[in-house]
């Protein structure tokens, strides 16, 4: 009698294991598209996405006019605009020849005073890095989508990954309410850069419906 419920409980155990080890198995089997052509949907959409932010050159994300925000950033008021982001800032360049201020792409960007960042503007850049973070893990992640298959539990998690890209990429806009922009006589006009940001939104926003709706 003992010896047939040790018998038992070995053949359970093993089971179990054997369970296991075809779960784990059928999760790191590599072949050609497991779930199908419909994950690339959202990859190729991430990675479209992911790209919208390396396209900018980081002072190209909005367009400033006012001579007072000019002369706290460059310490001059001769101006008539400039070309900033979060982090870098670009003056014109005035061509005798045409007589007209215009940007000089080949020149370097350049860095703004500590004064001047004020605590919008701060909140802006760290939700800035935060969707850099996520967008970057998440596009390289779902290309594992071709070769291996995901739990629903994990795809789930990542379209709130995609959602929270998304999120944090538009926290980006707090910059237009820092003090540069909304002071008197001061314009901030969304640039290249800015426009982009929006393109990144509705792709990550698109990536994330794709992944939670369905489950391939």
């Amino acid at each position: 009698m003992g010896r047939f419920r040790r018998n038992r409980n070995d053949d359970e155990a093993s089971d179990d294991f054997g369970a296991k080890r075809k779960g784990l198995k059928a999760h790191l089997d590599c072949r050609i598209l497991p779930h199908g052509f419909y994950p690339l949907i959202p990859t190729i959409l991430s990675s479209m996405a992911l790209w919208t932010s390396t396209v900018q050159d980081g002072c190209d994300y909005g367009r400033l006019e006012g001579e007072d925000s000019i002369s706290k950033v460059t310490g001059s008021d001769v101006f008539p605009f400039l070309e900033v982001g979060l982090y870098n800032y670009r003056a014109p360049v005035f061509y005798a020849t045409e007589n007209e201020w215009k940007l000089a792409f080949t020149y370097d960007c350049q860095n703004y005073p500590n004064e001047i960042i004020d605590t919008w503007w701060k909140i802006g850049k760290y939700l800035t890095i935060a969707s850099a973070v996520f967008a970057g893990t998440l596009a390289f992640f779902l290309w594992f989508t071709t070769c291996t298959t995901f739990s629903i539990r994990t795809w789930r998690f990542c379209g709130a990954q995609a959602f929270l890209a998304a999120f944090f990429r538009a926290g980006s806009f707090f910059f237009f309410t820092s003090s540069i922009c909304r002071g008197q006589g001061n314009e901030c006009i969304f640039a290249f850069g800015s426009k982009v940001d929006i393109l990144g939104i509705i792709l990550w926003i698109m990536a994330g419906f794709f992944i939670i709706c369905h489950y391939p």
